[in-house]
């Protein structure tokens, strides 16, 4: 027993962070069609409190440029901001901050934080804040967007509002492909009159869901 002792202390002082998993997060904020719906305050200067910008080297390639092209052939619908990241995620939750435009008045034109931590799936807080500024060039009007999920891995995940929406994502990086069945173990087809006949997959609709391509132009 006493052999394992110091092992089973390096375990117990192991920090949540050194299980930490590698994924990549990618979302899309857009602007539904419609009226703005707006918050009763403009956004706080202390929006980003707690949070901090992805790292310089975390930035990804996105994946998810089908769903944007879709959004856009939508008539009123606007994307606002679209990130793909690496993030390493656990059980103790990181707050990422995210701006896109020009800052004026100490506020971005979309600007806000997501939240993540592991546990069965990926949990996750959203709070972005789409800013109006005025004449003067002061902050005067925000939408606010506030929503909880919890994310499948690899699974597209859609958040609403009144007046805008999210698409968001979590895939892990480090996923291991299927290794193949040992020879002679594959799955063989029925055959004879009595084989299940394989049901041909329903035609897509026309305009498809935010997981279908764009049709060809």
């Amino acid at each position: 027993m006493r052999l394992f002792q110091p092992l089973l202390l390096s375990l117990a002082l192991l920090s949540p962070a050194a299980f930490a998993e590698p994924y990549q997060v990618e979302l899309i904020l857009f602007q539904q069609s419609g009226d703005a719906v707006f918050a009763s305050r403009p956004a706080p200067d202390d929006w980003a409190k707690g949070a901090q910008p992805p790292g310089p080297d975390s930035s990804r390639p996105t994946a998810m440029d089908a769903q944007v092209a879709k959004l856009k052939q939508n008539e009123g619908f606007q994307v606002l901001m679209h990130k793909a990241w690496r993030q390493e995620i656990d059980a103790n939750p990181v707050k990422i901050s995210l701006s896109e435009g020009a800052q004026r008045d100490g506020h971005f034109p979309v600007e806000g934080t997501v939240t993540l931590s592991q546990q069965r799936f990926v949990n996750t807080q959203t709070d972005f804040w789409i800013n109006q500024f005025g004449q003067d060039g002061l902050l005067a009007a925000s939408q606010h967007m506030v929503q909880e999920a919890s994310l499948k891995n690899s699974v597209l995940t859609y958040l609403d509002h009144p007046s805008l929406g999210m698409l968001i994502k979590v895939t892990p990086l480090n996923a291991k492909p299927a290794s193949a069945p040992p020879p002679g173990m594959e799955d063989e087809a029925p055959t004879g009159p009595d084989a299940p006949q394989q049901q041909q997959a329903p035609a897509a609709p026309a305009d498809g869901g935010f997981d279908a391509p764009p049709p060809a132009q």
